[in-house]
This record gives C-alpha cells, structure tokens and sequence, in this order.
C-alpha cells in the first residue's frame, strides 16, 4: 500500500518500509514536515480547491485594519510590485510596511484559537467556493493560486494541530517562510526546492528560531 502526502506529494510505500499502521503519530512527511494525518491512501481523492461549490456571499462591510494588519497587507503589495517590474513602488510599499511595524499594536484577537478557527473555515467551504468560480470563469491563474495557498493552509493546520496537541513548539529550530507560496518549514534542514510552488530554496526567509 502506498500513502500520498497531500501537500507536496511525497509517497510513502509500505514495500520494503515499517508499515504504515505502526508508524508513530508524531511521524512527519520527510519532504515537507506535514503530519502522518496529511496523508491519504493512493486512489482516494480529497477535496480541493477545483471542486465546484456554491459562492458564498462575502461580507462587504469595510473593517479597519491594526497595525501588523497593515504592514502585513502593505508587505504583501510590495512583493506584487517587485513581481511587475515596479522597483519604486515597491520600495514605498515596503517603507510603509515597516511603518506600520514599528507601531506595534497588532495583537488584539489573534488568538490561536481563532486562528485555527480561520484556517478550518478556508478548507472547509472557502477554498471549494473560491475554486469553484475560478473554475466556472476558465481563471487557471487563479486556481493554480488557491492551490497553492490551499496547500500552505494545509501545512498550517498541520502546525496548529501539532501545537495544540503538544502545547509548544520546538526550541532552537528554525522556522522559514517561501516569499513565493507561504510556504512555512519548521527546521534546519531545508528541502532543495519548495514543496508546493518548486522553487529553490534561497526564496525561503528565516523568520523565527
């Protein structure tokens, strides 16, 4: 029996390995770090992101932003611009990210359980709605966006999970970020390409550890 890892494809086969079933609980994908519960048995499906499913309505009601929120979103524009050639707009993007940074203030509500709370509600029903209308619309770019990003809250959730059960995060690891997919690797050991976008491993950032 083989068992495919559903964020980055790794396949686990039971010829010649411990099987499956006795493998530990706290066995980790040697590829990407995700969780034995990420892997499915070869032939079944799982849902993703293409799946069609009705679009839910999205709240329109403008909510203001904190101060990490801004930086955050300001950060991510920055990387945009860098990605259509615009060095000087990125570069004020990138000065008002660490603005706003500097304010401080940005962790009211960020709990973790209403973090986990977000990550479940997106794979859920978020990501199939989501792709469902990319899908309807012949949009691939943006499918190939949420799968991506599909997979990196995957590996999120993973994490989250592993907290919770664990109360606590390794010490004394790494803990590096892909600025292309989102991508979080936790560890000192860094695959030679992302598991889910493929691109080398110099595009990771060290961010904690």
């Amino acid at each position: 029996m083989r068992y495919i890892c559903s964020i980055c494809g790794y396949v686990y086969d039971e010829a010649g390995n411990t099987p499956w079933a006795e493998l530990p609980e706290d066995w980790k994908c040697p590829l990407c770090g995700a969780s034995k519960a990420d892997f499915v048995p070869e032939g079944v499906s799982q849902p993703s992101a293409e799946t069609i499913a009705p679009v839910l309505c999205a709240d329109t009601e403008m909510k203001p932003l904190n101060a990490a929120e801004t930086s955050a979103l300001c950060s991510s524009l920055a990387k945009g611009c860098e990605k259509q050639y615009k060095p000087e707009q990125a570069e004020a993007f990138r000065k008002l990210a660490d603005w706003f940074k500097a304010q401080g203030g940005g962790k009211a509500g960020a709990t973790f359980e209403a973090l986990l709370e977000r990550v479940n509600a997106d794979l859920e029903s978020g990501f199939s709605a989501a792709g469902g209308a990319a899908k309807a619309d012949g949009d691939r770019g943006a499918l190939r966006s949420l799968t991506w990003s599909e997979k990196v809250t995957r590996i999120l959730k993973s994490l989250l999970d592993r907290y919770a059960r664990e109360e606590a995060m390794p010490e004394d690891t790494g803990v590096y970020v892909c600025t292309i997919c989102g991508f979080v690797y936790i560890g000192d050991d860094l695959p030679e390409v992302c598991p889910v976008c493929k691109v080398p491993n110099r595009k990771f950032e060290k961010i904690g550890g």
